[in-house]
């Protein structure tokens, strides 16, 4: 159990921190309405709306809860030339976040659209590219993210990989080397395409079931001390954090290993976004010297605040204080 002076310790250390979200960035779009009849044209609900939310997702949502911690905070994305673009910049500008987008003539924002009738969710449909970046757009997006790194100089970075098409190899091993130059803390949420590409991260944050692809085998909670020294010394990783949903978190170190459970029971609405809180609030927690148990329940509270709210919404730290 964390304490509340051991949070303000985070909050301490957060402050006016300069860190940088580097990642594939959505927008989650929300229509919400009621259904009272099924269509004569075809056997599907008949959605009447009574209104649409507009979120900032993936690395984007990692940006704000950042900012909502008290972190400088920045984010360089892959977006279109298009209106979802100019949305996302007016979200982000509306909470101080600072943006370099790598601009694409060639496909869209990436944007999921949710259906929500009775708080029920109908469908979503998803507007995006997934092709990754080659030839002279990577080397540009390659050499736009070194620039924005100098010019931030960034003392947090995090990774947030949702495999839709930023984080090339080339790309990947171009942050790695600036964080490795400037001594910067790196975290990473790994996707399975890449999930291998991140050596000597010092955050490492599958969820179990990305975990299981990456082992190919449905892994437990008794399986994960061996999988995660295996990975530390593979791939040169200090902190391996497992999510497990309801049943918080497994987090191992060159010390050893803890599986961190729940201090707070709570009625799960929504699990969108829960894991763009989790990261952040253990790369605060592990990096302002928090250790691994109590790091583990500041990540375990931040997933669970997010869970506890209907959408993608990011951390309200002084709700969260007042849980403690």
């Amino acid at each position: 159990m964390i304490t509340k002076e051991e949070m303000k310790q985070v909050l301490r250390q957060a402050e006016g921190l300069r860190a940088v979200v580097i990642g594939d960035v959505m927008m989650d779009k929300y229509v919400y309405g009621t259904v009272e009849r099924i269509s004569p044209e075809a056997p599907v609900p008949i959605v009447n709306l009574h209104h649409t939310d507009i979120k900032a997702g993936g690395a984007a949502n990692v940006a704000m809860n950042l900012a909502a911690w008290g972190c400088r905070t920045a984010l360089i994305g892959l977006v279109g030339n298009d209106d979802h673009a100019t949305t996302l910049t007016s979200i982000l500008d509306q909470k101080n976040i600072q943006h370099g987008w790598i601009v694409s003539q060639n496909r869209p924002t990436t944007v999921k659209t949710r259906v929500v009738a009775s708080s029920h969710h109908l469908l979503r449909i998803d507007e995006e590219s997934s092709a990754y970046l080659k030839g002279d757009e990577e080397k540009t997006a390659e050499e736009k993210i070194r620039s924005y790194l100098l010019q931030f100089d960034p003392q947090l970075v995090i990774i947030e990989d949702y495999n839709k098409g930023l984080l090339t190899p080339k790309i990947i091993a171009a942050i790695l080397e600036y964080c490795q130059a400037h001594q910067v803390y790196l975290a990473v949420d790994p996707k399975e395409k890449n999930f291998f590409a991140y050596r000597s991260a010092n955050l490492f944050k599958p969820n179990l079931r990305e975990a299981s692809e990456a082992r190919h085998q449905s892994l437990v909670v008794e399986d994960l001390d061996e999988v995660a020294k295996e990975w530390q010394k593979d791939q040169s990783i200090e902190t391996v954090a497992i999510t497990l949903g309801s049943q918080g978190v497994y987090l191992q170190d060159h010390l050893g290993g803890h599986h961190v459970k729940p201090d707070r029971a709570i009625d799960v609405v929504d699990v969108c976004g829960a894991g763009d809180a989790v990261i952040c609030a253990l790369a605060l927690g592990l990096s302002s010297g928090l250790g691994l148990e109590k790091s583990g329940a500041l990540g375990n509270l931040a997933g669970a605040y997010v869970c506890s709210h209907s959408g993608v919404v990011a951390v309200n730290v002084e709700e969260i204080y007042q849980w403690i």
